[in-house]
């Protein structure tokens, strides 16, 4: 069994988007580059652990309940003030003043390792978690994998697998003493017991236990892993090591277990997968000479019927290739429980003996680079191939075919188990980069233009281009890039592949900026490592260790919990490596005689729709030639010539689009909502008053260091400022506004509920704001529905800004409720309240678009009516009615109040909240958001002139009566805006003024 590292940005039609951005601008625009979700990412490692700087963070004592809201005061603002100040301040419960360390980065409290070698070279790695629910271990085997196993017995890593997870009957005094151990503390050590010398095998005696065991074989290594109750972990550990001793393994293949071992082998094989087709087709097209081109997973064939033939000794092999390949010095086990340490170290003793066996003399060694060239057919670069899916595939979709592009690599890792570099560029690093630039969305993309011409499905993420890497070693590695078609995607394909090639020239005509591969860093720091739900697991971090090694600057299982799977964005060096990386990575990927193409396909798609503008239609059936048989699966594939004039004919359309919608290929653009850095978590002292509640303090800089100097003071290191959160009130925000703090880490407060997150201080902050309005009370059900509608289509309109901030991990909310309207908001600190007053603005410019019909309400959004009594009215409702019940609510707003909680400044609160109140201002007045209206009597044609007595930003118009808009003209006068309309010779027509203020 091998593993495949996918790198995607799934879509979804919740309000948390898929990640695009369009602009380099650094303002509040709502564009930016497309950066892709990395859950996928996430998959891989479980979590990805990072290098966070590491800053004091104090709190003096603990509170118990706050009651009542909050409001702000002004403490001192200098520092010599604060310190001066800090004896009256502390003095009266100045004994409970308590500082200890942090921001800690995630996890680090409920986290402890400890990295042990012991007398046989064996890597420990001891964990000890406070949360975990399970105990886990796993047990990684460095060169033990698919490459180091002889060419003449193909699959014999893959059953060595097996062999040492079969193993038969324990016997021994050891398990005499034990088991009448646990019988006497069991109390059941009576006369009628008889204590056997034999004992069940693990796999039996895990599933007796509520525990599971597995394995898989890679190319460069093996990995075994178990997970079970916290209470078994002791005798678990010591049945776990007994699997490794050669005494153990020559028992079992004594027992005869090989043939039975073989055809599990054999029944793993799955060939009728879309996935299994194409990775054997890519083994198929592999130089034969190359270790990857090998039928590793072993069958039957390879692993019984020829070695009989040849006169080869399986069993004899086996012991052999344990003897060579599974060496303590080159492995790695990994303990994670909830037990201390000590008890942990205690209970892996075992292991002392485990794989100490004598290296055989003449033993194979490891594959290693340089590899043979791995292309056969490398110069021929109008070669692609069509594979048939099987009609046995549960999983088909005969709408959706998929391109698939395979490049090879040759990235060989600097960092080395002895001695990690914090620098070392991996594959998976590379490919999560290379996703953000090839998988963004929006104009100038390659996604846009392939939905843009029905190449590529638009719903969800099957059309999203992903990454991934069938095989990473070191010195070889294979990137494969999969494209979800659609039948007219097919049926061009050619004009596909042209457009692929296209794009990846377009990024690499300029450098890319520096600033940008750090918001892709940053991008992968906060979704696997902060943001994460959960630490990297027993089985992540054996198989890093072989990578990355183990503590140092950059290994796993560093008490620093330092970031290793990527280099830091503060690191300037990595930073620069990785851009050259990915650059030369990209520059092969450019190139047309470098991939392995072709196209998995349904037998709809190729008998009906294989024929397009330059493709050629096949007819030939599959049985016959040209098409051929590949050998494992079974799959039939045909190879044709790609179209000659398939890149003259994207080009055309690319010239069309570009000419009469000023639509491009382009290369990626910072995205605002991105930091290039994360800040740690700003500074907060709370201290518990006992007449008053509690006490808040903010630091406004996050880079000042605390230090407790005595038992009651505190000393600022350099300068800063701190800002008093007190718990008296609503913070008035001026007019009906009101803003409600909510202390970090506080529990009883009506909050917005976050997803889990690590218990640290985090980076991560939410706002709630709720609009005020008596109307949704009143609602009938046809107006509810037509709300909810106005709301839904908000949601598509405001995509693009969804998906610019889900990259960064921002997502919103919206729902009626009986005070209002009510919008959360989460997600980093440092730019959610930019996100938030973007998302405002377009709010209350909805119903303008509505009516001006540059926003539509599709068919699919009818389906969120609420009623079914009212469903032949929601069907039959127009842009305008939504509209105008939008409008309607916006108009009997009368105020609001914002919740915000987490990493934010109370100035920051405050500033956002004046913002909010200006972009939702006078409710009373519709004119002020929504436009005012006027009735004009534009008889004749011409240029009319309307002077408007009231101040605008900026304005549009357009006729009410008309999905037209109007091209007007304006000149700004001292007490209001003249505007020039041009009228077409209407009477009595009605028009409208828009303002489209800007913060």
């Amino acid at each position: 069994m091998t593993t495949t590292t996918t790198f995607a940005s799934p879509s979804s039609r919740s309000h948390s988007r898929t990640s695009t951005s369009y602009n380099n601008t650094a303002n509040d625009n709502d564009y930016g580059c497309d950066v892709c979700n990395i859950a996928a990412f996430d998959e891989l490692n479980s979590s990805i652990p990072t290098h966070v700087s590491r800053r004091k963070f104090i709190r003096l004592s603990t509170a118990t309940t706050i009651a009542g809201s909050s409001s702000f005061s002004t403490y001192p603002s200098t520092p010599a003030q604060a310190i001066d100040d800090a004896d009256s301040l502390f003095a009266p419960d100045k004994k409970k003043i308590i500082a200890f360390g942090g921001p800690l980065p995630p996890f680090s409290t409920t986290r402890t390792y400890r990295n042990i070698v012991l007398s046989n070279g064996l890597k420990v790695v001891l964990v000890k978690d406070l949360l975990v629910q399970r105990s886990s271990v796993a047990l990684s085997i460095d060169g033990a994998g698919q490459f180091s196993e002889p060419e003449d017995v193909p699959g014999l890593a893959h059953l060595m697998e097996h062999i040492v997870l079969s193993s038969t009957r324990f016997s021994g005094k050891n398990i005499l003493e034990r088991k009448a151990r646990s019988l006497w503390n069991n109390d059941q050590g009576k006369r009628n017991n008889v204590i056997s010398s034999v004992e069940e095998a693990f796999e039996d005696w895990l599933s007796e236990n509520d525990g599971d065991s597995n394995a898989f074989t890679a190319p460069g290594f093996v990995c075994f892993h178990f997970t079970g109750p916290h209470e078994i972990l002791p005798e678990g550990l010591e049945r776990f090591s007994r699997l490794f001793s050669l005494d153990e393994v020559e028992n079992t293949i004594a027992n005869g277990v090989i043939p039975r071992e073989i055809g599990r082998v054999a029944d793993e094989l799955d060939r009728t997968s879309d996935a299994s087709r194409a990775f054997y087709f890519l083994k198929k097209s592999i130089n034969p000479d190359h270790p990857f081109a090998r039928f590793s997973a072993g069958s039957k064939t390879t692993l019984q019927t020829i070695p009989a033939e040849k006169g080869i000794n399986v069993a004899s092999r086996l012991l052999s290739f344990f003897r060579d390949h599974y060496l303590a010095s080159k492995a790695t086990l990994v303990v994670v429980g909830r037990d201390d340490l000590s008890f942990l170290d205690r209970w892996i003793s075992p292991f002392s003996n485990a794989m100490s066996q004598k290296v055989s003399l003449g033993g194979r060694s490891f594959h290693k680079p340089p590899f043979p060239d791995p292309m056969i057919n490398r110069g021929m670069t109008n070669r692609q191939a069509i594979i048939l899916r099987s009609k046995d595939d549960v999983q088909m979709d005969e709408n959706l075919q998929t391109l698939c592009m395979e490049w090879p690599l040759a990235l060989v890792y600097d960092g080395t188990r002895q001695a990690p570099r914090q620098t070392t560029i991996t594959a998976h690093a590379v490919g999560f980069v290379l996703t953000q630039i090839i998988s963004r969305r929006g104009p100038g993309s390659l996604r846009f233009f392939l939905e843009k011409y029905g190449w590529a499905p638009n719903v969800g993420s099957k059309g999203l281009p992903r990454i991934s890497f069938p095989v990473d070693v070191d010195g070889f590695q294979i990137l494969r890039m999969e494209i979800g078609l659609t039948l007219d995607g097919f049926s061009n394909r050619s004009a596909v592949v042209s457009a692929v090639f296209e794009s990846i020239r377009k990024v690499i005509e300029t450098p890319l900026q520096l600033d940008l591969i750090k918001q892709y860093l940053v991008t992968g720091l906060v979704h696997g490592y902060l943001f994460a739900p959960r630490p990297p697991d027993a089985i992540a971090l054996a198989v890093d260790s072989i990578r990355f090694g183990i503590g140092g600057t950059s290994g796993i299982a560093s008490n620093e919990f330092n970031w290793y799977l990527m280099p830091s964005p503060e690191d300037e060096e990595s930073v620069t490596r990785m851009r050259q990386v990915v650059t030369d990575t990209l520059k092969i990927m450019s190139d047309e005689s470098c991939p392995l193409v072709s196209f998995r396909a349904s037998p709809l798609a190729v008998f009906e729709f294989s024929g397009g503008i330059v493709d050629q239609t096949i007819s030939t059936p599959p049985v016959f030639s040209p098409w051929k048989k590949e050998p494992i699966t079974g799959a039939r594939y045909l190879v044709e010539t790609r179209a000659n004039g398939a890149l003259s004919y994207f080009k055309s359309l690319s010239w069309f689009a570009a000419t009469f919608d000023g639509e491009e290929l382009s290369p990626p653009y910072l995205n605002p909502l991105i930091p290039t850095n994360i800040r740690s978590p700003r500074l907060i002292i709370e201290r518990q008053v006992a007449w008053r509640g509690s006490r808040y303090f903010y630091l406004d800089d996050a880079s000042d260091e605390l230090a407790r100097t005595s038992g009651r003071n505190l000393k600022l290191t350099n300068g800063g400022s701190w800002r008093e959160l007190q718990t008296s009130g609503l913070s008035d925000g001026g007019s009906n506004w009101k803003l409600w703090q909510i202390p970090p880490g506080k529990i009883g407060f009506i909050g917005l509920p976050v997803p889990v997150r690590p218990p640290e201080p985090s980076v991560e902050c939410a706002f709630v704001v709720q609009l005020l309005s008596s109307l949704p009370a009143t609602f009938t059900s046809s107006q509810l529905a037509f709300a909810n509608l106005w709301l839904s289509s908000f949601d598509d309109e405001v995509l693009d800004l969804a998906e610019l901030g889900a990259i960064v991990g921002i997502a919103y909310e919206t729902s009626f409720n009986t005070a209002g309207l009510r919008i959360c908001f989460r997600g980093v600190s440092q730019t959610l309240p930019s996100y938030v007053r973007r998302f405002c603005r377009r709010l209350v410019q909805h119903h303008v678009k509505l009516f001006d019909g540059s926003t539509k309400i599709s068919e699919s959004l009818h389906q969120h009516a609420i009623s079914k009594q009212i469903i032949d009215t929601v069907w039959q409702v127009t842009e305008k009615e939504v509209a105008e019940q939008g409008l309607s609510f916006l108009r009997c707003t009368s105020g609001g109040i914002l919740v915000a909680q987490g990493d934010v400044l109370p100035d920051e609160s405050l500033t956002l909240l004046a913002d909010l109140q200006y972009v939702f201002r006078d409710y009373g007045l519709a004119d002020n958001f929504s436009g005012l209206v006027i009735q004009a009597f534009l008889e004749a044609k011409g240029l009319v002139t309307v002077s408007i007595t009231r101040h605008f930003s900026d304005i549009r118009c357009m006729w009410k009566d008309s999905a037209r808009r109007m091209t007007i003209g304006r000149v700004g006068v001292k007490d209001g805006i003249a505007v020039s309309i041009l009228a077409d010779g209407r009477k009595n027509a009605t028009f409208s003024i828009f303002t489209d203020h800007k913060l």
